[in-house]
């Protein structure tokens, strides 16, 4: 038997979190809703005047769409995209339904991994909440996230699991927290176009471990990729059939424990060839490495999340 981390790391540094650790079906997945505020709500959170955002909407500088009686609504992930554009903080971010960031104060990455350590620790799920959004709006990209912040945060946290310094529920709460901050950054992200291509991805059968999945989701959703975690544990079979019955030109599989290494390898060497010409495999986790994916047909093997957004690079 082969596994991970009992906490594990993200893609190549995969973090643990079961069906049984108490994460509800909603906290998990991650919802694909858009949501949308009135002008005054969005000038409230920008801090200007609702007459000044009603001449951006117009001017195209920031994108609105109507409602049937023709009344302005703008995304909150557009939101955060005008900000980002015009390098400007948030003045009140709960008008458009975000945990106060202003307080939030982040001296660089290290402070960053500081800070989110201590939240998860202490189980204060608001605190982490902030900073996963203050990193995001403040121009973090979420490979970075994940790579830089969340993935070492993870790590302190396994070892302090093994050396009997954190409870056992103190790692699954940590893992339902930082769910929970994942919902809040997918709410930030651009919805992807119907014609955008698709990728879908989950842990296979006998793996319970699905926040690094879900981060891939969101990875690639924000990269352009109209992308779907299908969760943990499934089968490959049905994996492949997942793919051929979306249209998926491209496949994730995200690995941190393997129950037979032989059964395993065969089995996505099996499917691997016959995938066609035209569909890709990335694969990554704590308990894959590239000795299991050599030679795989249109397989690229990725030890964390900026391989992950290079390889999905059109080709």
């Amino acid at each position: 038997m082969i596994e991970g981390n009992p906490v594990g790391k993200i893609f190549k540094q995969q973090i643990v979190a079961t069906n049984s650790n108490g994460v509800s079906k909603a906290d998990r997945q991650p919802s694909t809703d858009q949501k949308f505020y009135s002008p005054k709500k969005v000038a409230t959170a920008i801090g200007v005047s609702e007459s000044s955002l009603k001449r951006w909407c117009d001017a195209g500088y920031v994108k609105a769409s109507k409602t049937a009686g023709g009344h302005r609504r703008v995304s909150r992930s557009e939101v955060i995209a005008f900000l980002k554009r015009k390098k400007i903080k948030l003045k009140n971010p709960q008008s458009i339904g975000l945990p106060d960031i202003r307080s939030v104060n982040l001296d660089g990455i290290q402070d960053a991994q500081r800070q989110l350590l201590l939240a998860l620790k202490s189980g204060d799920e608001l605190a982490a909440r902030k900073i996963a959004v203050t990193l995001f709006v403040e121009g973090r990209n979420l490979a970075e996230i994940f790579d830089r912040v969340i993935s070492p945060v993870f790590s302190e946290i396994g070892n302090l699991w093994r050396c009997g310094n954190l409870e056992v529920y103190e790692e699954r709460v940590a893992c339902q927290i930082c769910f929970k901050a994942l919902v809040d950054i997918e709410s930030l992200i651009p919805q992807v176009p119907e014609n955008a291509p698709v990728a879908v991805g989950a842990t296979l059968e006998g793996d319970q471990y699905q926040l690094a999945s879900t981060g891939v989701e969101l990875c690639l959703r924000n990269f352009g990729w109209n992308a779907q975690s299908l969760g943990a544990n499934i089968p490959i079979e049905s994996l492949e059939r997942a793919a051929t019955a979306k249209n998926a030109s491209l496949i994730w599989i995200s690995v941190s424990h393997i129950v037979d290494v032989e059964v395993f390898k065969r089995k996505l060497t099996d499917f691997c060839h016959r995938l066609s010409f035209n569909q890709r495999v990335i694969l990554g986790g704590s308990a894959i490495g590239s000795d299991l994916t050599t030679g795989l047909p249109n397989a690229t093997y990725c030890e964390n999340f900026a391989q992950l957004i290079m390889s999905a690079s059109p080709k």
